[in-house]
């Protein structure tokens, strides 16, 4: 699969991972896709699109209060497929190290009534480092923060 990097996403773009992001994360969290760049400088878009040009994959780093951040989604039909190992392949090749938050527990529930399942795992398995210590805890999010760093 290939990976475009853009800075500026088409409108097409936009809806399509507003779309992405209100069905993959918890119903709390719905409608917040155009909020996670406010106030944000210098952030990249790395998009993966099937045969019909659908995203299926999008991740972003940016920078906020001085870290760099990512956030990262796979659409459910695409995911075990690879696309998130990749994403976080092509934002390690890009940073040296990057933060995310992350939600650490299975009690949220997604659009369609599922469970929105903790992809620590997942983060662990790529080699992130889980700062159980740093965490957001507010009536819309429960998470802890990760990072990501070269062995350089």
């Amino acid at each position: 699969m290939e990976i475009t990097k853009t800075k500026i996403l088409t409108g097409q773009q936009e809806e399509q991972i507003d779309k992405l992001w209100n069905q993959e994360y918890p119903i709390k969290l719905a409608n917040r896709f155009r909020l996670l760049l406010d106030g944000a400088q210098d952030y990249n878009h790395y998009i993966i699109e099937d045969a019909k040009k659908n995203i299926i994959g999008w991740a972003v780093d940016f920078v906020k209060e001085n870290e760099t951040r990512f956030s990262i989604i796979v659409a459910s039909e695409s995911k075990g497929k690879g696309l998130g190992s990749l994403l976080i392949e092509k934002l390690k090749e890009e940073n040296k190290e990057f933060y995310g938050w992350v939600i650490d527990h299975d009690r949220d529930i997604k659009q369609n009534g599922e469970p929105y399942l903790t992809p620590i795992p997942f983060y662990i398995k790529n080699g992130f480092k889980i700062l159980s210590e740093i965490r957001i805890e507010s009536e819309m999010i429960s998470a802890v923060k990760i990072k990501w760093t070269t062995k350089f």
